[in-house]
């Protein structure tokens, strides 16, 4: 928690480099709830029109499968298409971003759950798989290997989950070079990523967004959409090997 609250002020101190119009030092008004990777938090901007979001960036990232500079790629392009706002400011480091905080009603459950919410979000979505960031297509296979070497290494990996990974990775191989056509896809399409206003829709927090399958966002959205069966089954190792990362990088916090 210290460690967060020396971050945090030491990124306030950084607003003149902003270059945003600040004619003093911001505050915070209150942390951003939600969200597993980061810490957000919701600023008072000092000769600004509307308040600012600073989010400090999880300094592990990296072992995460985050590469803030395609992240940034992807978010100027996804915010040209006006379906997110766009950061305002991203430290030369990538050490905290700073966006215009958004006055909106995080989605729940239910939203997901509705037919009519259902379509709007599709049609957005149709909307994201025509943009073209100029990132590299995702290869799943270095992508959970990249998981799978810190777990393995960390001596995180027992007998059983070897043999399920060793019977999976053929597999996972194959689907790589199946010829799929790839598509931008966000990869974390859960309910609070999704806010709406009055007037509509936005998705947010793209750092896990790649040119991949885009049966990926369908699995989120409804796993009955999904086109191609392998795609539950890789979804699943993703989420599992994920956490086991998260959990790998709590631990050593905690040492």
């Amino acid at each position: 928690m210290a460690e967060s609250a020396g971050a945090l002020e030491q990124a306030l101190d950084t607003w003149p480099d902003w270059c945003m119009g600040l004619n003093g030092r911001p505050s915070v008004i209150a942390p951003v709830p939600g969200g597993r990777t980061n810490l957000s938090y919701q600023l008072h901007a000092p000769g600004l029109p509307y308040e600012l979001l600073l989010r400090l960036n999880n300094p592990q990232g990296e072992s995460l499968g985050i590469r803030r500079e395609h992240e940034q790629r992807i978010l100027d392009t996804v915010a040209a298409a006006d379906i997110t706002p766009g950061a305002d400011y991203w430290s030369p480091d990538y050490r905290f971003t700073v966006f215009r905080h958004i006055g909106a009603r995080t989605w729940s459950a239910r939203d997901l759950e509705n037919p009519h919410q259902r379509r709007r979000l599709q049609q957005m979505l149709a909307r994201v798989h025509q943009l073209e960031p100029e990132t590299p297509v995702r290869c799943y296979q270095d992508y959970l290997n990249h998981y799978w070497q810190q777990l393995d290494v960390a001596g995180m990996v027992g007998p059983v989950l070897a043999r399920a990974w060793e019977e999976f990775w053929p597999r996972l191989v194959a689907f790589d070079h199946s010829g799929w056509r790839p598509v931008l896809t966000h990869h974390d399409l859960i309910p609070e990523n999704i806010l709406e206003t009055d007037e509509r829709l936005y998705l947010i927090d793209w750092e896990y967004a790649a040119v991949g399958h885009p049966d990926i966002d369908r699995w989120c959205l409804d796993p009955s959409l999904v086109l191609d069966p392998f795609v539950h089954e890789l979804a699943q190792w993703t989420n599992e090997l994920w956490e086991r990362v998260v959990a790998l990088n709590s631990r050593r916090a905690e040492q």
